[in-house]
This record gives C-alpha cells, structure tokens and sequence, in this order.
C-alpha cells in the first residue's frame, strides 16, 4: 500500500501579521491621502471665495464713493464693527452682500462665513486726492483664532474733492477684537477703520 504525502501547508502566523500589516499601511495611507486632497481642495476654495468677497467690496466701495463725490454729496464709508456691512455716514447700509453661514469652531454658532473689515488712507497734502484702501477678509470659522485669508489692496481718486476734505477716523468699538489684531499685525498705523468728505 503507498502513502501519499500533502505537501498541504496553510500560513504562518509570521506571515499573517506581515499581510494585515502591509494592508493596515496602505489603507492608512489612503486615509492619508484622501484627507489630503480634501483639505487641499476645501482650502483652494476658501482662498478663491475670499479673493471674491474682497473684490465685491471694493467694487462696492468705489462704485458708493465715485457716485457721491460725482452728486456732490457728503459722505463717510466704512464696515461696521459688529458685522461685515459696509455703511455710510447715516449708518445705512450700502453694501451688505449675503454670507454663507458655517459653523464656528469655538462657540459652536451659527455664523457669517467671512468677517470683512475696510481700512482706509490718504495724503492730506496730495492735491490729487487719491485715497488707498485694504480690505481683509478674515476666515470666521477659526474666530476669535482670527485666520486672515486674502488682503486686497486699491485706490481710488476722489474727483473734485479739494485739500482738507476728507478726513479718516480711528475711534471705532472694536468688540469682536479685529481690529486690534489687524492693526497689530499689518502695519496699520495711520489707516483709518472710516473716511469722510464733505464738499461743504
């Protein structure tokens, strides 16, 4: 009678480890990768919805501005510290673009996505009377962490606007702390959170 031999082997407990090993890697890593490209994704999207909103309010800005100055119109413009609205000298809104809302970290509210403060400056001894402005757009998910996403620089000329008629003003209440971290952190010193003219 023959005897047949299995040369039947299963795997070793070595081997094994080695396999859940190799695959425990890969899937991390695809883990890895995949938050990745969402983060990455999430904050091309953010810059880019900045840059937007910036570009909005300058538009808003100049466009409000050229209007009086042309219409011989007083005027003082400026965002509101409470919120992103940019106001005239009556506190009436003139630009108050909708927000998407988002989730704050921190307080866990409902809140504006973006936090937008204007800051404003001009040579008193130009006669051409050109006034420069920047706008922050300031990420309010991280809030009071504050996460300044896009910083747009302009100017504008003010059309027949003599010496002595515009004036900037500083004194604002600042209870969200913006503006003191702005001023802190971007060489500030000498913009104005508000600017007015005035013909008369």
């Amino acid at each position: 009678m023959k005897r047949v031999r299995s040369n039947k082997r299963g795997f070793t407990l070595v081997e094994m480890m080695l396999a859940l090993a190799i695959i425990t890697i890969i899937g991390w890593t695809t883990v890895a990768l995949m938050i990745a490209t969402r983060d990455s994704f999430m904050t091309t999207y953010n810059t880019n919805d900045s840059a937007d909103y910036a570009l909005l309010y300058a538009n808003g800005f100049e466009n409000s501005f050229l209007a009086h100055t042309q219409n011989h119109s007083n005027g003082t413009f400026g965002t509101r510290p409470d919120n992103s609205v940019l106001e005239d000298n009556a506190g009436h809104p003139i630009f108050e673009p909708r927000q998407m809302k988002t989730t704050n970290v921190n307080t866990k509210k409902q809140v504006d996505k973006w936090i937008v403060r204007t800051y404003f400056k001009y040579d008193s001894t130009d006669a051409s009377q050109v006034v420069k402005y920047k706008i922050f757009v300031i990420d309010n998910y991280y809030s009071p962490t504050w996460r300044v996403m896009t910083v747009y620089e302009g100017s504008v000329w003010a059309p027949h606007m003599g010496t002595g008629k515009l004036t900037l003003s500083s004194a604002i209440t600042d209870p969200q702390g913006v503006d003191t971290y702005l001023r802190s952190n971007y060489s500030l010193s000498g913009w104005g959170n508000y600017i007015s003219y005035k013909f008369s």
